[in-house]
């Protein structure tokens, strides 16, 4: 049986089973702007990840979902994190 790939999407635009964004637990609690730009707040956000033990232990909800976002597909987002922590790529 194919393994259905994680995807992160636009929830304004395509169908998403988990919403990812601010307000739920998966929400990236670091701004652009007063707390870095795009870039800065990603890497913040994969870092802190990284030390919630129950958001790791939680990941496998997210395994075969399409995650949505407000950032794609016109930006990296920190949804791209939990993608590459949930296939194993996030090379920590």
């Amino acid at each position: 049986m194919k393994e259905i790939k994680t995807t992160v999407v636009n929830k304004r635009y395509q169908e998403y089973n988990i919403y990812i964004g601010r307000g739920s637990k998966w929400g990236n609690p670091f701004r652009i702007g007063e707390d870095g730009d795009r870039e800065e707040v990603i890497m913040k956000y994969k870092e802190w990840i990284l030390e919630q033990p129950s958001l790791l232990r939680d990941l496998h909800e997210l395994k075969g979902k399409r995650l949505g976002c407000y950032c794609r597909p016109w930006h990296h987002c920190h949804g791209d994190v939990l993608v590459e922590l949930i296939e194993g790529k996030d090379g920590s």
